[in-house]
């Protein structure tokens, strides 16, 4: 068995006395490393220069020791079991140097109660240091914790709400007055000063969500507007807080931030984005009509100058029929002339398809999707397709080009055989579906730098307030859903006249 150390401080005059008391601490079974001291001096010097586990001091009238050696370990602020050994045990002597704060008084000429005395007072001393120990700790995390909560852009708080409905602010802090521009004692005293400058747009919305948590007991998560005092300055905030269940009630503790900064970042972003948004469909605004605009002028300008290169090559034919040679060379001219009318026909028709406004949406899109089938040899079918759709023109436009897009991924990248198209006209919204059989959508795909034609495909739609729903997976093939509602912001479109659309290259 380990002998149990013991550093012991021996205030005592006698040579005697001293070998029978760390005789009689050896024999318990304590080794003892020990330091002798006689006079003050050479106490205090002993203090400062090492650490004892207990002071035994001698409690003799004719030397140095007793109260005077005590007041000197007192004034050092040590907390070390300070025993008095005495040659007599008086009771106004044990009671006085007791009430002075010796921990006990043993007789010299009995030792018996020594190590026994020494044992209890070093579990007493290891108490106080640990709850000395514990109050620094408790100390320190609240310094802490004040300056975390000062350094909040906020205020901590708790907030009870009672049995009885009343709700009330057991605590506060010091970051109440900046961010509600209340002094922390005056929302204690009366918590219906909050409640009074609450948006009265959000209040419902904030005593709704309180009660919720108090009913789920789950974390309260809310955002709304406070108007300060004085000038009624709108601010935003946001309350988090942890419910629990008490005696009186439900009470939170939490943190409520300010906010405002970030909504006004995001009010000016959200206002960033819908420009974008306009800009975008003006742009597209813009080439829809400089389509048209190219369209009529191939029509007007182009398509008579072919029309009368034709006649008069016809008239020529016609005169040449004895020169053999010129003959074949003009025959040769006009099949380049019709070569060039069915190219203008066919930039005419990729400008503005003449059936989109002729005959509607459904028609132009079974066109385009034949003209494709016949361009790539990839197999078109429609699984269901609403006859009679009616749809704004500028909703109209936006469908088809989505179609023609979702078209030319496919000819790029998908390497499908078989496309599947579903037009549905429905209550609120027209939903376009077109379903490739190829290789799919992957992840790098979509992370393309210059990748801009879905997102052109979700910009058009988001410009409507519609949906925008990509199915993908390597090998498995795409689905692109689009649905725009019907009731979509107001958009003109100039259209060709139907009997000018008609007449194009015929």
């Amino acid at each position: 068995m380990t002998a149990k150390r013991l550093r012991v401080l021996l205030v005592e005059t006698s040579d005697t006395d001293a070998q029978k008391t760390l005789a009689k601490l050896t024999s318990s079974g304590y080794t003892v490393d020990h330091q002798r001291v006689t006079d003050a001096l050479g106490m205090q010097s002993a203090l400062f220069d090492a650490t004892f586990d207990v002071v035994l001091c001698s409690d003799d009238p004719e030397s140095f020791g007793g109260l005077e050696a005590l007041r000197l370990l007192q004034q050092l602020e040590l907390d070390i079991p300070f025993l008095l050994l005495a040659r007599d045990l008086r009771e106004e002597t044990i009671i006085r140097t007791m009430q002075e704060g010796v921990d006990d008084y043993i007789l010299k000429g009995s030792l018996n109660r020594l190590v026994p005395s020494i044992e209890h007072n070093l579990r007493e001393a290891r108490i106080r240091a640990e709850h000395r120990m514990a109050q620094m700790e408790l100390i320190e995390n609240q310094t802490r914790m004040h300056a975390f909560i000062a350094d909040l852009p906020g205020m901590a708080y708790q907030i009870l709400l009672h049995k009885d409905g009343r709700v009330s602010f057991p605590y506060v802090s010091e970051g109440c007055q900046a961010l509600l521009g209340l002094e922390p004692q005056e929302l204690i005293a009366d918590s219906q000063l909050f409640g009074a400058i609450l948006h009265p747009d959000d209040f419902a919305d904030h005593q709704q969500s309180m009660h919720a948590s108090a009913q789920n007991l789950t974390f309260w998560n809310w955002e709304g507007r406070i108007l300060t005092m004085p000038n009624n300055e709108i601010k935003w905030i946001n309350l988090r807080c942890s419910p629990r269940q008490t005696f009186e009630g439900v009470q939170w503790e939490g943190i409520m931030l300010n906010i405002t900064q970030s909504k006004t970042a995001e009010a000016e972003l959200n206002q960033s984005q819908e420009q974008l948004r306009e800009l975008s469909s003006h742009i597209q605004d813009v080439r829809e009509q400089e389509r048209i605009a190219i369209a009529r002028e191939v029509h007007d300008d182009l398509g008579s100058l072919l029309t009368a290169t034709k006649l008069d090559i016809a008239w020529l034919i016609g005169r040449l029929k004895d020169q053999t040679e010129l003959a074949t060379k003009a025959k040769m001219i006009e099949e380049l002339v019709d070569k060039c009318v069915r190219s203008a026909s066919t930039i005419s028709r990729n400008l503005r398809p003449s059936a989109l406004d002729t005959f509607g949406l459904v028609a132009a899109i079974e066109n385009e999707a034949h003209e494709f089938s016949q361009r790539t040899g990839v197999t078109c079918t429609f699984d269901n397709v609403d006859e009679g759709i009616t749809v704004s023109p500028h909703v109209a436009i936006t469908l088809f080009r989505i179609f023609q897009e979702a078209l030319a991924n496919i000819t790029k990248h998908a390497a499908a055989t078989r496309v599947s198209i579903s037009v549905i006209n429905k209550a609120e919204c027209v939903d376009l579906m077109v379903h490739d059989n190829g290789r799919g959508i992957r992840d790098t795909d979509r992370a393309k730098p210059r990748s801009f034609g879905l997102r052109g495909i979700f910009e058009r739609v988001a410009h409507f307030g519609g949906d925008v729903k990509l199915e993908s997976a390597p090998d498995k093939g795409t689905k692109l859903t689009v649905c725009i509602p019907h009731q979509a912001k107001n958009k003109t479109v100039p259209t060709l006249a139907p009997e000018s659309q008609q007449a194009l290259f015929q």
